[in-house]
Formats: structure tokens, sequence, C-alpha cells
């Protein structure tokens, strides 16, 4: 495939989306502040990079997908930073999870130096972007989303163009809002669930089809919190407060009140004074389980 691809962040979510690319025959050009993380892309033919600047310099379309707005500020302001790089016409996919105010201050930059950009963040975690299965909420031109839509469909199955530069981010921001404070629902309700003396399994499965169901009773319950599978370097609850957090700024910027968000915010602070903030974020129904005695796992583990 003729274009060169520029991929800036290759943690969790990112190794996992530019080796898809290259699957699907794209060039990639890579970079990393820890050099050993583009190891497995250099393995599969991607070439190494000593900067963002590098990576804009050869490539017209450049993808970052780094943990938060500092590391998104650095990437692209810093030095050496894809905005020293980046060539008139040339497009930055920003696809990391930031508040649409920091999305738009990039976009801005950029806009100076005759480069565009797409706000593409990307939702359904870690199993999805190593099956190219992402769900990406795209903000920013209707004419530069279509020019991109081949490289978003290497990585994701189903792509919104939501609006403007900074929807996607604003749409992703609630989606996290959504489901971090389902999670934290779901932890209270489930353990009075088992306390009151149904058998997890069976509460799980009723629960699945009934109007309760949803997709973190289906998947964050059924595939962590039923096997007890809390590992770090999935989604962590550091990285859930995060998000949340940046949905409490905005709602603050916008005089928007978000008690249930705030709420959902101690509860995750409560695990994460427990000393389970580098544990997959739906850990924080261990802390309901500890003070009730109660656990809620299929049988047998």
């Amino acid at each position: 495939m003729a274009r060169a691809i520029g991929f800036i962040g290759l943690g969790a979510m990112g190794k996992p989306m530019a080796l898809n690319l290259i699957k699907k025959g794209f060039s990639l050009w890579v970079y990393d502040i820890l050099p050993e993380k583009m190891k497995p892309l250099l393995a599969q033919g991607a070439r190494a990079c000593g900067s963002g600047q590098e990576v804009a310099v050869n490539c017209p379309v450049i993808i970052t997908i780094l943990p938060a707005p500092p590391e998104v500020r650095a990437a692209v302001f810093g030095e050496k930073g894809v905005r020293e790089g980046i060539k008139p016409g040339a497009t930055l996919i920003e696809m990391s999870t930031i508040d649409p105010l920091t999305s738009r201050e990039v976009a801005q930059a950029l806009a100076a130096k005759e480069a565009s950009m797409l706000d593409a963040p990307v939702a359904r975690g870690v199993p999805a972007a190593e099956s190219g299965t992402l769900s990406i909420f795209v903000g920013g031109e209707k004419k530069v989303f279509e020019a991109c839509l081949e490289i978003l469909k290497a990585m994701g199955t189903d792509i919104f163009h939501v609006g403007n530069v900074g929807c996607g981010h604003v749409v992703k921001m609630v989606n996290n809002l959504i489901l971090g404070g389902t999670m934290a629902l779901l932890s209270e309700a489930l353990v009075l669930g088992v306390k009151a003396g149904v058998k997890p399994p069976l509460l799980h499965e009723a629960l699945c089809q009934g109007s309760a169901g949803s997709f973190a009773l289906k998947n964050q319950v059924g595939q962590s919190v039923m096997k007890g599978i809390f590992e770090e370097g999935r989604f962590s609850l550091d990285y859930m407060m995060k998000d949340i957090g940046l949905a409490l700024e905005t709602g603050q910027n916008l005089h928007v009140p978000l008690p249930f968000g705030a709420l959902a915010m101690q509860v995750y602070e409560s695990a994460r004074a427990a000393g389970k903030s580098k544990k997959y974020y739906p850990v924080v129904i261990t802390q309901w389980e500890e003070l009730t005695g109660v656990k809620v796992r299929s049988e047998g583990l």
C-alpha cells in the first residue's frame, strides 16, 4: 500500500493497532519514548524513528495514541515533537482519550502549519485492538475523514464521524463516564444480589438477559469479575479515574452538573486508596466484596 503512516505510542492499545496496520499492508514509521516497545513492530517490518519530529517528516499521516493530555502535548508541542516536523497537507489522527479542549488546541496549532487533524479515540479495549474490531469516534472535516477512512478501517469495524474536531473526544469522554459509572453501580448491585442468596453465575446470566443487561455486565463482569481476573496491563483503575476526571473538568467548564460522575469518582478513589490503582478497573468490585464477605465469582473458583 502506498502511503507511509507514522505511529507514536506503542502501549497496550497502540501496539496491536499498529500491528494491524502492518497486516493490512501499510508502511509504518514508529516511535515510542521507550525504545524496547518498538521492537515487536520492527520485527514486522516497521521503521524506527528517534522522535515525533522524525515521524512527521517522513509520513503524510501520523497517528498518536498516548495515556493522557500531558503526553499528547509533549508529543506534539515538545522538543522534536510532531509540530516541528509536520508538513503542509499532512494529517494527524489523534486517538488518545483526552479532553476536547486539548484536542482543539492541537488542531489549531497544526492548522497554522497547513496540516489537518482528526480526533479519533477508540472503544472496546485491548481485545478489540488486537482483533481489529475497535469502535472509533471521529471528529474533523468530512473530506479529511473520508481520506483517512481506509486507515481507520484497518483498526476498527464501527467507525463514526461525529462532528468537527474535538467531537470524537467528547463522545469517548461521555462513553467512559457511562462505563465507569455503570461498573461502579454494577459492583454494589451484584454484591447485594449474592449477599441476598443468589449464586453469582445464575445472577449474572439472568441479568444479562434482562433489562439491566449492558456491555459492562456481559464483558467486564463476565470476563473479569466472574473469573477473578484483574491483572495489570489492561485499562487500569488509574486510567478510568483519569477519564472520569476529564468529564468532571469539562462539566465544570460548561456548567453541567455531574453528581453521579462525581460519586463514581469517589468509589474508584476508595479502591485506589486500597492500593488497587494499577489493576484492571473492574477491581473496584472487590471493595464491596471485602466489606460484605462475599465474592461475585463463577462456581469452582
